[in-house]
């Protein structure tokens, strides 16, 4: 072997390194696309969970108004806690519970549970009201 020959080999030193920082960039590109993707996926989740809440705090709305309505309506059928409950909505994936708990005496404490299922489990919205006699 000859000092030219150890010249040659020795020349152009950088070529393989150049393989190496190509596999190294597109690592850290698809560490960053991932990234973005499950933030991305993150994102639809939590936008589809709020939408879901939304609705469901709509329909314990809805079943609250109702019980108020039949309170003006049939005092006698509120007070005997025998309104009829408002079903959810149907085709929906809700389902209302209209509970009646007398306090006192002219005081009743309605409590609206909607709930519901998706992928995360299982989630309800709550309200409560207290409705009382005028007299």
């Amino acid at each position: 072997m000859t000092i030219q020959n150890i010249k040659l080999k020795i020349k152009n030193p950088s070529r393989g390194q150049s393989i190496i920082e190509v596999v190294v960039a597109l690592a850290l590109v698809a560490l960053v696309v991932l990234g973005l993707v499950k933030v991305s996926i993150s994102s639809i989740n939590n936008s589809a969970f709020a939408r879901d809440q939304r609705a469901a705090t709509k329909y314990a709305q809805e079943g609250i108004e109702s019980t108020r309505q039949c309170k003006e309506e049939d005092e006698v059928a509120f007070w005997n806690s025998s309104c009829p409950v408002l079903a959810a909505p149907s085709n929906t994936k809700f389902t209302r519970q209209i509970t009646y708990t007398q306090i006192e005496e002219g005081k009743m404490q309605i409590d609206v549970i909607v709930s519901w299922t998706d992928s995360k489990g299982q989630h309800e919205s709550n309200l409560t009201t207290y409705l009382t006699k005028w007299e």
